[in-house]
């Protein structure tokens, strides 16, 4: 379960660095500043998937920050068995996919917006229930690898 927390509120209550720490360890996410721009990555993969039936995973990438996120990536890894089968990025940006691994093209994220990605994966013949964790990195104008990460786990049944 995830527990979600209105950004303005927590800032508002805490302070600007109370808040932070808290999202980030309420989330297992990263936040980090980037020249004024906050970035927040979350993935969303369901907790248990059938082998062989397709399920969806869902990238956001958040610029919680009073700056635009400039020229924005997102690179997911998805753990063998796993594959793609499709992707849907939101509107004004792009993705595509070599392998188990997804990169979805943000460009400018403004200020206080976010995007979405779906990936739509299925895992390969599973013969035991396996636990596999999904991670995004982003990278940005200012934000360096390591800075935003996220994952999330899914477990593939046989």
């Amino acid at each position: 379960m995830r527990v979600r927390f209105p950004v303005s509120r927590i800032v508002l209550s805490l302070g600007v660095s109370a808040a932070f720490a808290l999202l980030a360890a309420c989330n297992n996410n990263d936040v980090t500043g980037a020249n004024g721009a906050l970035a927040r990555l979350t993935v969303d993969a369901p907790d248990s998937a059938a082998s062989g039936q397709n399920f969806d995973i869902h990238v956001t990438a958040q610029d919680i920050g009073v700056q635009s996120i400039q020229n924005g990536v997102v690179t997911v890894t998805l753990p063998s068995p796993l594959t793609v089968v499709s992707l849907n990025a939101q509107s004004g940006t792009s993705a595509s996919f070599s392998g188990s691994t997804v990169t979805w093209t943000l460009g400018t994220l403004d200020a206080n917006s976010q995007s979405e990605l779906t990936i739509t994966s299925k895992g390969t013949t599973a013969t035991q229930m396996t636990n596999l964790s999904v991670e995004a990195q982003m990278t940005a104008t200012g934000i360096n690898a390591g800075d935003a990460v996220a994952t999330d786990t899914v477990t593939l049944m046989p």
